[in-house]
């Protein structure tokens, strides 16, 4: 039976202590019978079992995503994210035009030009002295492989990463900040910018933006807006954050680090179990568009379902010792990149600057370590993970 407004098992995502606290809730929220019900944000059942979860992310005729997957709904702040926010059949017309261009060959491709800005960023790690390993390292990789997938200039990234972090905020509190503003303005200008410099020749995903159809028709200035904003804050947070548990896990574990050195192959199925034991796309929300059954529990329209991917890659019913990190573990069916038709558009991508990124850091650097102060500061919300991290390194001889 779902558990009402009163039961204990109290979850708010957007808590400052929300990432310390969830592996207890998320346990809890998979032994009660039935989905828990929260009387936050107008209501909002969990899907925190894994099997659960993927019905939901299977199912987009009954769970859909056009009225919004944040929690709470994006209402007045932004406009809708293009394709993430639209349901299937029209999802898929909008999809076709990223999704080749972002599959696992075009992510191979982009492997010299990863490895490149990795070292760039490596290069201002300092030797035996303690530095911000998210700052340095693991938050820039991601937002100047964004903006070089875009052909935008990387002197952008600051400004960039302080409107997606003014985002977060503004969709967690509702305290105005303007970043939906700003990056509608920054979005529109990188488009009217190809426009005039667009060639035959150009392949990239903007340029098929640009040239893209739906429904028989050109997309609205509207629409290539919303993709190109997409895009543009789609994989920061998340790229960032199994970055950072990955780099903590290898200084937890010397033997391992040690293991990855020898056979950077191994690094891919390492990523991966770190994709699932840290859920960087932590939570998202789905809107019932049909009366349905979950669990046992009743759903009506326009319930809203929270699918917590957090606590489905920790469910042990699917994964032994789920919260332990397995770099071998086999096999590995976990939803860290979503699942079905809204599976995560840029995953090649971001599978490939761990690769890039992993391959690097173990080639220059002999030893990580860990400070003790200050410590390490997680995120709360829908993405869920290290944001601060002070680590020491010790360079390879030579």
């Amino acid at each position: 039976m779902a558990q009402g407004p009163g039961d204990d098992v109290d979850l708010d995502i957007h808590a400052a202590d929300a990432y310390e606290r969830g592996p207890c809730i998320w346990s809890r929220l998979r032994e009660r019978d039935g989905l828990v019900h929260s009387p936050r944000h107008g209501g909002f059942y969990v899907a925190a079992r894994h099997e659960d979860a993927l019905k939901v992310l299977m199912t987009p005729a009954v769970f859909g995503s056009g009225k919004g997957i944040t929690l709470p709904p994006p209402g007045g702040i932004r406009s809708f994210h293009i394709p993430a926010e639209i349901d299937p059949p029209l999802h898929g017309e909008y999809r076709a035009l990223m999704q080749p261009l972002l599959d696992g060959p075009h992510a191979r491709a982009l492997e010299p030009a990863i490895g490149e800005i990795a070292r760039g960023l490596i290069a201002g790690i300092p030797d035996d002295e303690p530095f911000d390993f998210v700052r340095v390292f693991a938050r820039p990789l991601p937002i100047l492989v964004a903006l070089d997938i875009m052909r935008i200039d990387r002197s952008h990234a600051g400004e960039l990463e302080q409107m997606v972090e003014d985002l977060h905020r503004e969709v967690a509190t509702g305290a105005p900040t303007g970043a939906a503003e700003r990056l509608r303005i920054f979005a529109e200008d990188v488009i009217a910018q190809r426009r005039w410099t667009l060639s035959d020749a150009d392949d990239d995903v903007v340029a098929s933006i640009l040239r893209g159809q739906v429904e028989g028709r050109a997309l609205s200035a509207a629409e290539q807006m919303s993709m190109v904003r997409q895009i543009l804050v789609g994989g920061f947070d998340t790229t960032s954050i199994a970055l950072a548990t990955m780099m903590k896990w290898l200084a937890e574990n010397p033997d391992e680090a040690a293991r990855l050195r020898a056979d950077p192959v191994a690094i891919d199925a390492a990523s991966e179990e770190i994709v699932r034991f840290a859920s960087p796309s932590t939570y998202l929300r789905r809107e019932v568009m049909a009366p349905t059954e979950l669990a046992g529990t009743p759903l009506q329209v326009g319930d809203s379902v929270l699918v917590a991917f957090a606590a489905a890659n920790r469910d042990p019913a699917k994964f032994a010792c789920p919260e332990s990190i397995d770099a071998r573990r086999k096999p590995n069916m976990h939803v860290g990149f979503g699942a079905g038709r809204h599976r995560c558009v840029g995953s090649f991508v971001a599978k490939a600057q761990m690769r890039v990124a992993f391959t690097e850091l173990l080639d220059r650097f002999e030893g990580f370590a860990l400070e003790a102060e200050p410590p390490i500061t997680y995120s709360s919300g829908l993405g869920q993970g290290i944001m601060s991290m002070t680590m020491r390194f010790h360079r390879r001889a030579g």
